[in-house]
């Protein structure tokens, strides 16, 4: 079984506000919350955070049902903020040619040449915007969907949000690049989109990357070049 969690999360809370200043702390409540210790792999997390004084959102897909107990005594959020589904009734409605808005916020990287043959070089975060969108433009392709060209023959795609998370862990500091995709998407093969939803897409998906979500589109998105203004559930 596949589970799909909200919580709503009041940033100003201090527990809150000490859990969001850290990836590592993140990492770690989502994994007691979920079981994950023994094999986070199986769960995909990701924070949106609100518009001023708006609560920030966190969505969970796990193999069981978070222990609200563990949120509320980390992150200070009520039981009435945490909204718990199965997923599979929703995954089962996929269909190939099928329209969703989407987000994704993803660790998009890439190897560098080690100069020796036969040896993988070091793998590096994607900084410029352009090449942050065609890793997803590559991903895409693995994952069951693309995304279509609006009538200003451009992809229904951009880039919200392009940033450097940086945190501590064991005594050092760890950099991961972060950018958070908004779009439209053609389901390509509902399998393999399942499988994205459910298994992520792309690297460091313990630290609230790789989560892929859908809702639906406005019956009027076709009117105007689609600004991906969506509302997520």
């Amino acid at each position: 079984m596949t589970i799909f969690t909200r919580a709503m999360i009041d940033p100003r809370h201090r527990l809150a506000m000490r859990a969001l200043a850290s990836l590592e702390r993140m990492h770690a409540i989502i994994a007691r919350a979920t079981d994950g210790d023994t094999d986070l792999s199986r769960v995909l997390w990701r924070l949106d955070p609100g518009r001023t004084r708006q609560p920030s959102r966190l969505y969970i897909v796990s193999p069981n049902v978070p222990d609200a107990e563990i949120l509320r005594q980390e992150l200070g959020v009520g039981t009435a903020d945490i909204s718990t589904c199965s997923y599979e009734p929703f995954l089962s409605r996929l269909e190939c040619g099928q329209e969703w808005g989407f987000r994704l916020k993803a660790n998009p990287t890439h190897s560098e040449p080690s100069g020796e043959p036969g040896k993988r070089g070091k793998r590096t975060g994607i900084i410029r915007v352009e090449e942050q969108q065609e890793w997803l433009f590559h991903q895409a392709r693995r994952a069951g969907f693309h995304m279509p060209i609006n009538r200003l023959e451009l992809p229904e795609v951009l880039v919200r949000h392009s940033v450097q998370e940086k945190f501590r862990r064991k005594g050092s500091t760890v950099t991961l690049t972060s950018a958070t995709y908004d779009g439209v998407l053609v389901v390509d093969d509902p399998d393999l989109l399942r499988r994205s939803l459910i298994e992520g897409i792309g690297r460091a998906k313990g630290y609230g990357f790789g989560l892929l979500t859908l809702m639906p589109l406005a019956d009027d998105h076709r009117k105007e070049p689609r600004s991906l203004s969506l509302i997520h559930i």
